[in-house]
């Protein structure tokens, strides 16, 4: 899946090249910013292992994800990047299933092992 999710992020790299030309290079930080860190993904794989979290844990996390994906296409729709907003939101799908589930309950489980020292 990551070499999908890499691939994707080249193609959407070019077709916002076509679009928008050296413009284009300012979506690279919104890219790794809302395909990596926040957004989606982080939405997406909250609930994927959600089990592991307790239900004020989700609901912030939630929250703060929404937030922050709200954010992105905001700031894509005022940079009139209109034409690439579906190649975000499917980026983040793609990298959000490329992180592997059971990477993920090792990585929740690490972190409640942690709070408990």
């Amino acid at each position: 899946m990551v070499p999908l999710s890499v691939f994707y992020a080249f193609y959407t790299l070019f077709k916002a090249y076509r679009l928008y030309e050296l413009w284009s290079l300012l979506l690279i930080p919104v890219w790794i910013l809302f395909c990596v860190f926040t957004g989606i993904p982080n939405i997406i794989n909250l609930l994927r292992v959600s089990k592991f979290f307790t239900s004020k844990e989700i609901s912030r996390g939630l929250i703060a994800n929404t937030i922050t994906a709200s954010l992105i296409f905001i700031i894509l729709e005022l940079s009139n990047a209109k034409d690439i907003q579906l190649n975000f939101l499917i980026g983040a799908i793609i990298t959000a299933f490329a992180m592997p589930k059971e990477l993920l309950i090792r990585e929740r489980l690490d972190q409640i092992r942690e709070q408990k020292k």
